[in-house]
This record gives structure tokens, sequence and C-alpha cells, in this order.
């Protein structure tokens, strides 16, 4: 099977051009159909590092909302496309990322590389000892400074005042995906917020989160809950958010520009 765009050529597209491209787009399995150029209007759309997984928006968002994993921005297309092919529990899912990691580590280099902006507080130097403890082997130790880092970054990514704290967060990042599902919808990046706030109490004796629990690891430290999935989460998840609070300031200088301009 050889993968075709269906806006091949095209500048301007109508709605159900786009429609009929993002079905098309989103099927397209890299290693299934071959290599293909990204389109033109593709980042308009998906987010980048989907090209490729054969996966739907859907797939996707299940991924970030029920499991904590990070599909905005990061891992790559072929780990996305193995996430969702690994079986529903969340240590298949955990388990993909463990063999992936020298891949998504790479990649969140990459990344990295792209996060210059001063937006928010949390600059990018902190996502570069994040990465500089992974590529040294101290994985926990960079995942609970990249979850003490991510704080500052979804409040930015999320633009929920800090008056509000957990519960702004976790409210922003439970809304619906849009029903256009043919525009990027930062609501993907958001995503892992809410699993990762879910209410535990170590005073109550409740039984420690399933997914990555930013409470259990701040609060009581239990090593087997940040085990290396979970480590990996963590880290991918402060690298997600600064190259979309990237992508937020790049989009907010062209806003300016163009008011400036008018």
């Amino acid at each position: 099977m050889t993968f075709t765009d269906p806006l091949a050529g095209k500048g301007v597209a109508s709605t159900a051009e786009l429609q009929a491209a993002a079905l098309a787009w989103d099927t397209y399995d890299e290693r299934r159909d071959g290599p293909a150029h990204m389109p033109f209007f593709y980042t308009a759309m998906r987010y980048e590092n989907w090209w490729g997984a054969g996966a739907t928006r859907e797939e996707l968002y299940s991924l970030a909302n029920k499991h904590g994993i990070p599909v905005a921005w990061t891992p790559p297309a072929r780990v996305l496309r193995d996430l969702v092919d690994a079986g529903p529990s969340h240590q298949a899912k955990l388990s993909v990322l463990e063999a992936a990691e020298d891949e998504v580590r790479a990649h969140c280099h990459a990344l990295m590389d792209e996060c210059t902006s001063s937006w928010v507080e949390t600059g990018p130097e902190v996502g570069r000892h994040v990465l500089a403890a992974w590529d040294d082997g101290h994985r926990q130790a960079a995942a609970c400074l990249a979850l003490a880092a991510a704080e500052d970054v979804m409040f930015a990514v999320a633009r929920v005042d800090r008056s509000q704290k957990c519960k702004g967060l976790t409210t922003a990042a439970s809304r619906p995906l849009l029903k256009k599902p043919w525009l990027v919808d930062r609501q993907i990046a958001l995503a892992p917020i809410e699993p990762l706030f879910t209410q535990y109490f170590p005073e109550k004796n409740n039984p420690i989160p399933e997914t990555l629990s930013r409470h259990a690891v701040l609060h009581r430290l239990p090593l087997e809950h940040l085990n290396t999935g979970h480590s990996i989460v963590a880290i991918m998840l402060l690298v997600s958010l600064m190259r979309q609070a990237e992508q937020q300031a790049f989009e907010a200088e062209v806003d300016a520009q163009y008011y400036e301009e008018d």
C-alpha cells in the first residue's frame, strides 16, 4: 500500500476536504504504508509527532486521559502506534515506554532544543537539567525534578490562575475535545494532568493510584510507584508541556505582530 495525500498540491482547502484529509492522515501508518512527506496542512490539524502513527485523535486522547501518558509532541509516532496496540492494562502501556526508553529520550532532547522562550517562569534550562539526569541514569531523580518543575508550565499552558490551585488544573484538563476534529486541540496536551492529580490522601491510607500520581510521588515517594514507566511518563509530561508552551508563545507573538501591522 502506498500512502497518498488527499490534499497534495493544494494551497487552499474547504472544511469538507480537511475532514476527508484528516481521516486519511489518521489511518496512515508509516511502518505499514512506507515513508511519506508530512502534508502542508498537517500541523494545523494534528501534532507533528502523530504523523505516521496510524492512530485517531480519540485513540491518542484515551492514552492521555485514561493512562496519563502524554501524546502531544512526544513520544514519536512508532511508539504511539505501539501504545495504541498494547493491551488495555496500564502496565502494558508502561511496558511499551520502557522498551522504547532510548528512542523517547532522544525525541525529548530534540523537543527541548526547540524550547527557547521565556514565556513561563520554568524555563528550558530546567528541562535540560531533567534530561541530563536521565542521560546519566538517574531516572527517578529526573522524574522528581520534572514533576516539581511541571506545575508552573501546567498553569501557563492551561491559562489557569494559580489561585485556583489543583482544582483549576483538573477542571481545565477534563474539558471535552473540540467538536471540530480537523483542528489541533490543546486539550490533548492538558489531558494527562487530570489522572496526575487523582485524589490521594496517604493519611487516610488511600490506595496509591494506578496511574502516575503527583501526590504520591511528592508526599510519600513510594519507589515502586515511581517505576521506570512512570518516571518516563513524568519526564515526557514536562517536555510535552514545555513544547506546548513554546508553541503558544509563538502563536501569541504572531498575533501581536498581526495586530501591530493592522
